[in-house]
């Protein structure tokens, strides 16, 4: 029941014309940002653009701890994209050989909201609340993103 996911963590990526590659993870508890638990991570393992392939190594990274039991799961994960997105993560778990939490992905265009297992996006009304948090998740990921994305890029252009 919807009352039950109190845990949701929200993952994008990043890049600016395939450099500097990132990904964010924020985490909302009852609904609010817990900034304690926002993590970023430097892609490694892919070169150019591949966002399918990095959002691979992101959720790797971030659940091995979880799949190995040394960290709690969240109730649900929510990632920023459509159904080829969701895919991509399912698959990740599927070959880490552990049963993910629900795994949703918001697509930004229509706000379509695609769940795993489900055959059709659920379409909310723009004012659903739920909808909303969604929203706000899927954002604070991107901005979370794009603002170590600057981070990084100002440290390299420093160093030139």
């Amino acid at each position: 029941s919807p009352g039950s996911i109190r845990v949701i963590e929200g993952f994008d990526i990043a890049h600016i014309s395939g450099a500097e590659t990132v990904g964010s993870l924020v985490k909302f508890i009852d609904g609010r940002p817990f900034r304690s638990g926002y993590r970023r991570f430097k892609i490694k393992t892919v070169g150019g653009i591949d966002d399918y392939a990095c959002l691979a190594e992101v959720i790797s990274r971030r659940y091995r701890d979880a799949a190995a039991g040394g960290e709690l799961w969240p109730d649900l994960i929510l990632i920023d994209g459509g159904i080829g997105q969701l895919n991509t993560i399912a698959r990740t778990f599927k070959k880490m050989l552990v049963s993910p939490p629900p795994l949703v992905s918001i697509a930004k265009k229509e706000e379509l909201i695609y769940i795993f297992g489900r055959r059709n996006p659920l379409r909310l009304p723009a004012n659903s609340p739920a909808r909303k948090l969604l929203q706000y998740i899927r954002d604070e990921a991107n901005r979370f993103a794009q603002h170590y994305h600057h981070i990084l890029r100002r440290k390299k252009t420093l160093a030139e």
